[in-house]
C-alpha cells in the first residue's frame, strides 16, 4: 500500500542575493529541475563514499563545497568564507 503522505522528490537550491547580502534556500520539484541539471556542473557524491553517514562532518564538507561554488561566480562572497580545508584537499591526486 502506498503512503498517502508521500511527497515527490525535491531539490534544494541555494542562492546568494548580493543586494540583501543573504543566502536564499528553497526547495523545488526535482522534475522541474531535470533539464537545468543536465546542463549544470554536477558534482556526484555517492553516499557510499561517506559510509552512508550524513553526519556533522559530511555537513561541514557539503557546506564548504556549496560556499566555495557560490563564490566562484560571486566573488564578493569570498570575504565571508572562513572554512578550514580538509587536510587531504592540498594533496596531489593519486596516480
Amino acid at each position: 500500500m502506498a503512503d498517502t503522505n508521500e511527497r515527490p522528490p525535491r531539490c534544494v537550491v541555494i542562492a546568494y542575493d548580493e543586494d540583501a547580502q543573504a543566502l536564499n534556500v528553497c526547495t523545488v520539484s526535482r522534475a522541474s529541475m531535470e533539464k537545468r541539471m543536465e546542463a549544470a556542473l554536477t558534482v556526484p557524491w555517492p553516499l557510499e563514499d561517506e559510509h552512508f553517514r550524513l553526519d556533522d562532518e559530511f555537513a561541514r564538507k557539503l557546506g564548504g563545497l556549496v560556499f566555495n561554488l557560490l563564490a566562484v561566480h560571486q566573488t564578493e562572497l569570498k570575504q565571508y568564507i572562513s572554512i578550514t580545508p580538509h587536510p587531504d584537499a592540498n594533496k596531489p591526486p593519486a596516480d
